[in-house]
């Protein structure tokens, strides 16, 4: 078995929404403030204003327009007049980021497919149509509808999310209205689910920009998912773990296969637990072996004829012969001797002789 490859397309959808969206940046002037509030457990405006800014009086009101800053964007908490670090400020010391935030009206994209570790994933702001638009211009035709948010994206606030579109910052929401207007998504996102290097990649379009980013890829072992496609088939029963290869019967085998031992497996629309359903996929390279000791003869022989190409001198007999019944070692199957197939191949010519029965009576006629 070689490479397992999942893929689907992504079920996006959209909406206007009213709420309040922090971004990540780089403030480089808060992170002192964030480290004298940890260095100290908590510190103030008189303090920060000597020990940073080195001047208790005249600087304190850039001190305390920084401490407020820091309040603002939930990095600091105040407590009798004293700021110390909330989780956030935590947060934004070790990864030297700040969420700063903004409200207005935002356009959200988002999916509840379970391979994306959250379901919000590209925020942008969206301009209100004015009120002239609404009553005369080009938008007074148009319908709005306004439907409540699902709970999946309502549970998704105060969660750090990283959007998939191609030079996209951090965000975190913070907060949205109840309902927001339904837009269309404006694009299509494909993922492709590389089971056996574990790799998850998401390509596509949102809204003209250009998506290309790989993702954590689901905690599900390959030997699981594989399993699985089996059960989906009803192959489970044929499958071998011993030497991970698909039991089968000598004509159950087409003849490319009887030669490679080997089958390109197709499955439709395979369903993984917890992860939904696939597009058709096929899984090449799938392993195969005899079911039985009757079957491993049978296809030692097909094997051993199939490759009477030549004179069948000794020597080259006793190699084809290795070759043929090297995949069937467990069942010790028996094949025809030269000059079995020889008689065999003489008593069933015709008037013009296949060159392989030529090769072989006349090997043993000659006693090559």
């Amino acid at each position: 078995m070689k490479n397992i490859n999942l893929q689907r397309t992504i079920d996006v959808r959209c909406w206007r929404v009213i709420g309040q969206v922090a971004k990540a940046a780089k403030r480089a002037e808060l992170i002192p403030v964030l480290l004298r509030a940890r260095e100290r457990g908590a510190t103030d405006v008189g303090d920060f204003a000597e020990h940073l800014l080195f001047e208790s009086g005249a600087r304190r009101v850039v001190a305390q327009r920084l401490l407020q800053i820091a309040e603002l964007y939930g990095l600091l908490e105040q407590t009798d007049r004293r700021y110390g670090l909330t989780e956030s400020g935590h947060t934004a010391l070790a990864t030297k980021q700040v969420f700063v935030p903004g409200h207005g009206t935002w356009t959200i994209w988002a999916s509840e497919d379970p391979l994306l570790a959250t379901p919000i994933f590209r925020v942008e702001p969206w301009a209100e149509p004015t009120a002239y638009d609404e009553v005369w211009g080009k938008e007074r035709d148009i319908e709005r509808p306004f439907e409540k948010l699902p709970r999946w994206i309502r549970d998704a606030v105060g969660v750090v999310s990283v959007p998939l579109v191609v030079g996209g910052t951090p965000l975190r929401i913070d907060h949205l209205e109840d309902e927001g207007e339904v837009a269309e998504p404006e694009g299509m996102l494909r993922a492709a689910w590389d089971v056996s290097g574990a790799r998850l990649r998401v390509d596509g379009t949102l809204d003209g920009a250009p998506v290309n980013t790989a993702i954590d890829a689901p905690a599900v072992g390959a030997d699981a998912v594989w399993m699985q496609l089996l059960q989906s088939e009803g192959l489970s029963p044929q499958w071998d773990p011993t030497v991970r290869a698909l039991r089968v019967g000598f004509e159950e085998a087409a003849s490319g296969e009887r030669e490679s031992m080997v089958r390109g497996v197709a499955f439709g629309r395979p369903n993984i637990a917890g992860l939904r359903v696939f597009d058709n996929t096929t899984v090449d390279g799938v392993a195969l072996r005899a079911r039985s000791a009757t079957d491993a003869s049978r296809w030692a022989e097909w094997r051993l004829r199939a490759r009477v190409r030549d004179y069948a001198t000794a020597e080259r007999f006793s190699a084809w012969t290795a070759e043929a019944v090297a995949p069937f070692s467990e069942f010790h199957p028996s094949t025809p001797t030269r000059q079995a197939l020889a008689d065999a191949a003489w008593r069933a010519r015709t008037d013009r002789p296949t060159p392989s029965a030529w090769h072989l009576v006349a090997a043993e006629d000659w006693r090559l």
